[in-house]
């Protein structure tokens, strides 16, 4: 005698995380919501973006890519003794 577990009234929620990598590196996590997606930074050159909502995930992305080099080049730029002191 087999047993049939019933379906659920409705289908199981789904995760909608997608990772946001600049490069080699993971910079945060995208979770969709009903008019876009909201970012979620995992480093602290993108914590500027950190929760806002973004249309897409392509504006997300280059979003991301353009702060994330900002972020980059100033350290980048910096004195040496800046960067020691």
């Amino acid at each position: 005698m087999s047993h049939s577990t019933p379906l659920p009234a409705h289908p199981p929620l789904r995760s909608d995380v997608t990772l946001i990598e600049v490069g080699d590196d993971a910079v945060g996590l995208a979770v969709r919501e009903r008019t876009g997606y909201r970012f979620f930074s995992a480093v602290a050159s993108l914590n500027a973006l950190d929760s806002q909502l973004f249309a897409s995930l392509k504006e997300l992305r280059r979003a991301a890519a353009e702060t994330h080099r900002a972020g980059r080049t100033r350290v980048g730029t910096m004195p040496r003794q800046a960067l020691a002191a």
